[in-house]
């Protein structure tokens, strides 16, 4: 028996329990077989081993562990089978897994996806960019292990983000216009709305100047000039850190305060350039979504929320 997943849209978990397998639309909108119930499960995804975990799933492998790489704890016993973006097959067949999901964030993983299909092992190919992503691989995760039901741990992730958005929708202040900034250690790049930091923002009701500069956006990120920058001058504008380096991040910020033009910005004059921390808005938070959800509405409405922290700044 076959169920289909497209987006949750035309399926309730309910209905995958008594499935033997479903039909997943993957990330790159094919439509992929797989089995219900796999025994020996592999994911070279990080962002994707705590969902899995907390929808009850267990694994046989990971992707091969970065020196200091906070994973699970449940996982770092487990063998790791190359990196996130390189793989080995071999590692993998070895194994003999039932299921391998690995990143659909860029299409080199295709390859290798191919090779195992054919050698009888089913292969999910997932992009992960925001929290509505998190939610609907929640539920294929659930679907795939013929639960019922989301997890307790993610139906309260799920009730305190609507809980926090009912207080900024119920204050009905005005909306705060923003941009936030990635940046790599030498330039920035501009967050669309799909992106991990810039959606969070505008879920809670920030309007991103991006989206309305008139461009057609299909990248999570794209440059945007200094003379639009200028033009658009927004409420604010969050820096999100590619990397841990303190040092780095301190040049980010001192490139706005120390340069003639961008130092007018009305963010950058009143205090509203801010560092976002890389835990929540450059990685994803998964079970903290509703941490990184109230620290960023704790700098779009302070008056709101008076016991803000001061978590974004640098020393």
């Amino acid at each position: 028996m076959k169920w289909f997943v497209f987006c949750w849209l035309l399926l309730t978990v309910a209905g995958c329990v008594f499935a033997d397998e479903i039909v997943v639309k993957d990330a790159f909108q094919e439509n992929v077989s797989i089995r219900t119930n796999p025994g020996r499960t592999i994911i070279c995804y990080p962002s994707l081993l705590e969902i899995w975990l907390d929808c009850g799933g267990s694994l046989v492998a990971i992707h091969s562990m970065k020196k200091d790489e906070v994973v699970p704890e449940e996982v770092k016993h487990l063998p790791g089978i190359g990196g996130y973006f390189h793989p080995n097959a071999e590692k993998i067949l070895q194994l003999k897994p039932d299921l391998v999901i690995l990143s659909g964030m860029t299409g080199r993983n295709r390859p290798l996806a191919k090779l195992l299909r054919n050698s009888g092992i089913d292969v999910l190919l997932l992009k992960y960019d925001n929290y509505r992503d998190y939610r609907e691989i929640a539920r294929i995760f659930c679907a795939i292990l013929g639960k019922e039901s989301l997890p307790e741990t993610l139906l309260q992730v799920d009730r305190k983000i609507d809980a926090l958005e009912r207080k900024i929708r119920t204050a009905r202040l005005e909306r705060p216009t923003f941009l936030c900034l990635f940046f790599n250690g030498s330039e920035f790049r501009a967050e669309t709305s799909d992106a991990n930091a810039a959606f969070i923002a505008e879920r809670l009701g920030g309007k991103n100047i991006l989206n309305t500069s008139g461009q057609k956006i299909v990248a999570q990120r794209v440059k945007f000039s200094l003379e639009r920058l200028m033009l658009e001058d927004p409420d604010f504008l969050f820096i999100v850190p590619a990397t841990t380096n303190r040092k780095a991040m301190a040049q980010a910020l001192r490139i706005f305060q120390t340069n003639p033009a961008l130092r007018n910005l009305k963010a950058v004059k009143s205090s509203r350039l801010i560092l976002l921390p890389d835990e929540y808005f450059q990685y994803k938070a998964n079970r903290k979504f509703p941490e990184a959800f109230h620290l960023m509405a704790e700098k779009l409405y302070p008056a709101l929320f008076p016991e803000g922290t001061d978590s974004g700044k640098i020393e």
